[in-house]
């Protein structure tokens, strides 16, 4: 089961974290509250070996961040990295928009559309927010239902990896974040690459730098 997710996940961690790190430059603001989250953690830690040049956060550090999870998830929502999900139709129904489906039918549902729909996600669906994640006073997750929030599928078809995908994605964004500053490199065009995975074209070009004190 660990080798097959391995497989199957790479692909889908690696164009999450390429979109993130894109957001993320895009949005200092959001690094700064990120940050914000770790440094408790950070403090609290163990002391690092003299010759250690990082702080590297352990998974099990990274359970409770609920804003860095909300950063994630919201990257997920603009950018998917699955663009859409294919469901068969079993016996004949009618779908909550009141649309009659027949034994046989296939149905194609666009995750990227939905992420970008006012009913789904609000008129500001077009801004990068984590907050929208949140609960009121930040110290928690809101709850979303699967079938809103189609990233990791839904129903008996759940990704099996989810969990161990979040685990790997917070603590390689925390780690990547604490001790690096990222910018892009002005002129480069990052756009999607027509595939069944939103991968970038392009790839990302940007410029890493050691945080001043770290």
């Amino acid at each position: 089961m660990l080798i097959f997710y391995m497989m199957t996940g790479r692909d889908t961690v690696g164009t999450t974290l390429s979109w993130l790190f894109y957001n993320l430059a895009k949005n200092p603001h959001v690094v700064s509250a990120i940050r914000d989250e770790l440094a408790p953690i950070a403090a609290t830690s163990r002391k690092q070996e003299e010759n250690e040049t990082l702080k590297v956060f352990e998974a099990q550090e990274t359970i409770p961040l609920v804003y860095l999870q909300a950063v994630i998830f919201e990257s997920m929502r603009l950018y998917p990295p699955i663009l859409y999900e294919r469901k068969s139709v079993l016996a004949e129904d009618v779908l909550p928009s009141g649309h009659q489906v027949r034994a046989g039918d296939v149905i194609m549902i666009s995750l990227y559309a939905m992420g970008g729909v006012d009913s789904v996600r609000g008129k500001d669906h077009s801004e990068y927010r984590p907050q929208r994640w949140l609960s009121r006073d930040g110290s928690s997750l809101l709850y979303v239902p699967s079938h809103k929030f189609l990233a990791f599928n839904s129903g008996p078809r759940l990704c099996l990896g989810k969990e161990m995908a979040i685990a790997q994605i917070k603590t390689i964004v925390a780690t990547v974040v604490w001790n690096y500053d990222i910018a892009l490199v002005e002129g480069h065009a990052v756009e999607p690459k027509l595939s069944s995975s939103m991968q970038m074209k392009n790839g990302l070009m940007a410029m890493v730098k050691r945080r001043e004190g770290m």
